[in-house]
């Protein structure tokens, strides 16, 4: 997969690997997530849509044979839930507003099913963006550890903004967390 944001667009040279071509695909699977090569998650959101209604057809399923609201939520959180928020905390600020707006549908879909309301989509990428963001920021291990800490104001418990030429980069992982961050009241940070 070629990942080319320039104006003027070549087609890119050939790569051989082992005397065969590696063949240019305009999407990929890698751990569970679909990236393109526009860096866009229309593409995730299909995927992660298409699996979570055959799991809503189950929970369907279950409910048809009088499974208790408590076994349907547990159901829920642990066999759909995982399928709709897999990963969320890299796709979860950069997907179009329509691709969520699918993804909050099928969650209030199942929320009937279950019979009480379940956390959106924003919601959940929220408390988990914020939560990798503190887990970073208490470990020193973890490779943006450096450069989460050299952000830290020296006034305040707030995080300072990274600069962002591009929307493409405001909407990634980095810049969305410390802005949900700082959006916190001091006594959550």
């Amino acid at each position: 997969m070629v990942v080319d944001f320039r104006k003027s667009k070549s087609p890119p040279s050939p790569v051989c690997i082992s005397g065969k071509d590696v063949e240019i695909v305009p999407s990929y699977r890698f751990l569970g997530v679909q990236l393109d090569n526009k860096l866009e998650w229309s593409t995730n959101t299909d995927a992660v849509y298409k699996k979570a209604m055959s799991r809503l057809y189950f929970l369907r399923r279950l409910r048809s044979f009088s499974v208790c609201s408590r076994m349907l939520h547990m159901f829920y959180q642990s066999v759909m839930a995982s399928t709709i928020f897999f990963a969320a905390v890299c796709w979860g600020t950069g997907i179009k507003a329509k691709d969520a707006n699918r993804l909050n549908k099928l969650i209030k879909k199942a929320g009937s099913v279950v019979g009480c309301r379940l956390d959106n989509l924003d919601e959940v990428v929220r408390d988990r963006m914020v939560l990798k963001l503190r887990t970073i920021m208490d470990s020193p291990s973890h490779p943006l550890h450096n450069t989460v800490d050299k952000l830290r104001s020296s006034f305040s418990n707030r995080l300072l903004q990274p600069r962002c030429s591009k929307e493409r980069y405001r909407k990634s992982f980095l810049p969305s967390a410390i802005k949900l961050y700082n959006s916190l009241k001091p006594t959550q940070q």
